[in-house]
């Protein structure tokens, strides 16, 4: 169970990894973007991003912005490559879109 609040918009990539939040945190763009950088660090890849928009409270995910990755297991090649495209389709999207939520898997394909 995560310790989370799922009504607010995280700005910090750490709460991600501290807190569990794959596949149902919201976090902003600059967290979005740090949070796929430095995912390899801690064995995971990006499989999915959702992106939408931030209502304080409450995220409006969009179907226009979804981003699927590679799902695992995959090399630590792949993996940097692929988590470095997930970071750019956020960046990509950041004139329209001020939320996203990040789903990560471990490399390897276990926990």
């Amino acid at each position: 169970m995560s310790g989370f609040e799922r009504n607010f918009r995280y700005e910090n990539s750490d709460s991600f990894f501290r807190m569990g939040g794959s596949a149902s945190m919201v976090l902003t763009t600059a967290a979005a973007r740090s949070a796929c950088h430095q995912s390899l660090s801690h064995g995971l890849l990006v499989i999915r991003i959702e992106g939408g928009i931030w209502h304080d409270p409450g995220f409006e995910a969009r179907i226009d912005c979804i981003w699927d990755g590679m799902y695992p297991p995959v090399g630590v090649t792949a993996a940097e490559k692929n988590n470095e495209a997930a970071a750019a389709f956020v960046e990509n999207e950041q004139s329209v879109h001020d939320a996203f939520v990040i789903t990560t898997a471990p490399i390897l394909g276990r926990s």
